[in-house]
């Protein structure tokens, strides 16, 4: 009784196996075939969210800057959009938040709120899934490309300097300062894994160009 039980453990157990080969197989399959549009008809679904999101917090609340004192006269609220981020090199155009939790980077570009904002002349920290649609191709940059922030009382342009992969335990790679502003852009790396990953891919650029609204 007791080997005829194991038995049928067994080729559950193999059954069970086969399926989730095959599942795999036809993720790869349909992501490889299907990916691209995948991807639109999700960001078609999140740019919905992200309207219902911005309408009900008040998005592009930021409207000025002080450039006599390196600051912004009002900041944007929790959640809200700010700016857009374009990486042409790379095919980046997409909103940024401010905010980087991981319900927020569900929709865009997520601002660390312990850092600064372009214009106020120190560390600022993007941070997004590693998805087509936003930082899937950050290690395809090159040193010398540009990146741009079109911020709602500005626009600031970066240019890459420095790349590295980091642990996402190293924080002082990414520790804030402020006599120099620089741009840091990470992602979960590698970029092609899903799943959970333990490394980051991490981008550094300076700012080598301002333009104010008013």
């Amino acid at each position: 009784m007791l080997k005829k039980i194991i038995q049928i453990f067994e080729v559950i157990a193999k059954q069970l196996a086969v399926a989730f080969f095959f599942a795999c197989f036809l993720i790869v399959i349909v992501n490889l075939l299907w990916g691209d549009k995948l991807n639109l008809y999700v960001s078609l679904v999140n740019s919905i969210a992200i309207v219902e999101k911005s309408d009900s917090n008040d998005s592009n609340e930021v409207t000025s800057f002080d450039s006599i004192k390196k600051r912004l006269v009002n900041y944007p609220k929790w959640g809200t959009i700010w700016a857009t981020l374009k990486i042409p090199s790379i095919n980046v155009e997409a909103p940024v938040y401010h905010g980087d939790t991981l319900e927020i980077i569900q929709y865009g570009i997520g601002h660390y709120a312990g850092s600064y904002f372009p214009g106020e002349g120190a560390s600022i920290i993007f941070a997004a899934h590693n998805s087509r649609e936003h930082f899937m191709r950050l290690p395809q940059l090159k040193i010398g490309e540009k990146v741009i922030v079109e911020a709602t009382y500005g626009t600031y342009t970066y240019e890459v300097y420095d790349t590295k992969i980091i642990k996402d335990t190293d924080t002082e790679s990414l520790k804030i300062q402020t006599d120099e502003e620089i741009l840091m852009m990470y992602t979960c790396y590698p970029v092609n894994v899903i799943g959970h990953k333990d490394k980051r891919y991490l981008v550094y650029a300076k700012l080598v160009g301002e333009e104010h609204e008013n």
